[in-house]
């Protein structure tokens, strides 16, 4: 088996906004019953436009916005859009020439970024072709793995939930789970893991905190994705 990274531009609305706002890092996850959309932008000049773009595109496809935030250096928003139409979509492409396609699809100065994992060595080569009738694409890396290693692969999962955790949060988080912090019913508090690790209850609280919204907010695409419509 392969492991494949290819990028590829062509006329699409993601496509299109990633091409103005070029800077704005965009992840989609699209089941064919929900679509999640996050975007994370660290130009401020961005913002505003970007904001009423993303709401227009939201009411175009009948979604909601889900999440917006800025920390004051980046700013983001989360978007769940409708049922999409997954017959000649660009996933729908990919697992139709023998591969299997791994979530999410990624934009990023002007380009949209897809993983994949094919079976036969000669599938890539008819992949991209079919793929330059649509636009351009360019192949980014292609390695042979084990099937014995496809745990390890780098796109499962593409996204690290853990990587924008400070070490300060991650060791809060490791440490709650080793003491039992999580488990039902509690084995230790709060107040009793501070004082091991010899910090105020409350610092070691807020370190916590964060990291369990970060982690969640990292798993959302994946848990929101398979919510059902109502």
């Amino acid at each position: 088996m392969y492991e494949v990274a290819f990028r590829f531009q062509h006329r699409c609305p993601f496509n299109e906004f990633s091409k103005k706002f070029p800077k704005a890092r965009i992840a989609v996850w699209d089941n064919f019953q929900r679509e999640f959309m996050d975007v994370r932008a660290p130009d401020r000049t961005d913002w505003p436009l970007m904001n009423r773009e993303l709401a227009s595109f939201a009411r175009a496809k009948g979604s909601k916005i889900l999440h917006k935030v800025s920390d004051g250096r980046s700013y983001r928003l989360q978007i769940m859009t409708c049922t999409c139409r997954r017959t000649g979509s660009t996933p729908d492409l990919i697992m139709k020439n023998d591969c299997l396609f791994v979530p999410p699809i990624t934009y990023y100065d002007g380009w949209e970024t897809y993983h994949v994992i094919a079976f036969d060595k000669k599938s890539i080569p008819r992949l991209l072709s079919k793929f330059s009738s649509r636009g351009k694409v360019e192949l980014v890396s292609n390695k042979r793995i084990e099937v014995n290693s496809l745990h390890q692969s780098s796109v499962m999962p593409l996204l690290d939930p853990l990587s924008s955790l400070t070490s300060l949060q991650l060791n809060a988080l490791i440490t709650s789970m080793a003491l039992g912090y999580y488990h039902q019913p509690r084995r230790t508090s709060t107040g009793k893991i501070a004082s091991t690790l010899k910090v105020p209850r409350t610092t070691f609280q807020e370190h916590r905190k964060k990291a369990e919204s970060k982690l969640m907010s990292a798993l959302a695409p994946y848990v929101l994705t398979y919510v059902e419509r109502k």
